[in-house]
């Protein structure tokens, strides 16, 4: 495969700066990471869709080197702010690929901007595709606390210095994946990964109960419902959801223009282990081509 090279920079919006890196060339594809994610998780992903589109792997705002949004969040309000960022990069239309927080920002996007939104992907394990509020919470808060443990503020702020000790916990988690402790074999990518993960954590902790916040509150199958661009569901399946049932299929009847795929992939890492299984799943679609 040819490599491609990558640049990084920044588009200023109203609500602040939006930091992004572009692989490729052709048709703008925008890809939206999960929280607290950046571009970065696209390190894999992006080289396989580069030879076809102009990826666009967004920092959201909040993370990476992008600027916060305004409090109290809302998808919708950060979903505004990046199509001034797409209006910024001279693109009228775009494909976007997003994964968990970043199918909800796709889906807002293809909802309320039809005329920008060519075709889209929305991605994710069963919990971030369950299109009902209450299941969809349900299913998602389990795993949102144990990342992200609340504390009660008192006047003399200890419940920042908790905070801040949990953030270190979980980054060393992010430090020593179960790969490098006991993996047969080490790679450079396994580094590489960690250390981008970590990066991540590190950049967008502090953010991501806010987001969090604005995902549980959003009416998910409303705007399912009113996406009239050609939608795919792309769902990781895992052993640790079975219990959630499969979604894709369900999902995307629901729509007006949807279709589902299926990636059998590993947990939580899917865009780091199957990126080439995804690449495979979504880029027909993406194409507007018959999948083989």
């Amino acid at each position: 495969m040819t490599a491609h090279a990558s640049s990084r920079a920044y588009a200023r919006t109203r609500s602040g700066q939006v930091h992004y890196q572009v692989m490729g060339e052709g048709l703008p594809l925008l890809l939206l990471s999960e929280s607290p994610r950046t571009h970065r998780q696209f390190r894999h992903l992006a080289p396989l869709l580069a030879p076809h589109f102009q990826t666009i792997a967004v920092d959201t705002p909040g993370y990476g080197n992008s600027d916060p949004p305004a409090q109290p969040v809302r998808i919708e309000d950060v979903a505004a702010t990046l199509v001034e960022f797409v209006q910024q990069l001279g693109h009228e239309r775009v494909k976007v690929f997003g994964v968990h927080t970043g199918n909800k920002l796709a889906a807002v996007l293809a909802a309320n901007w039809p005329h920008m939104v060519d075709r889209v992907v929305l991605a994710g394990y069963p919990h971030s595709i369950i299109p009902e509020n209450a299941a969809r919470n349900a299913a998602i808060k389990p795993i949102f606390d144990r990342f992200n443990p609340q504390y009660a503020a008192d006047a003399h702020g200890s419940h920042r210095v908790r905070a801040w000790a949990a953030a270190q916990a979980a980054l060393g988690n992010l430090w020593w994946p179960q790969r490098l402790l006991v993996g047969a074999e080490v790679t450079d990518a396994d580094i590489g990964d960690a250390e981008a993960h970590a990066i991540d954590y590190v950049q967008g902790w502090r953010n991501t109960v806010a987001m969090y916040e604005a995902v549980f509150d959003l009416d998910l199958a409303g705007y399912l419902q009113r996406i009239a661009a050609p939608a795919l569901v792309l769902e990781f399946r895992v052993p640790q959801e079975q219990h959630l049932g499969a979604q894709a299929e369900r999902v995307a009847a629901s729509m007006q223009d949807g279709c589902a795929a299926a990636v059998e992939t590993g947990y939580p890492l899917a865009l780091q282990d199957s990126a080439e299984s995804i690449a495979r799943a979504c880029l027909p679609f993406l194409l507007g081509t018959p999948a083989a």
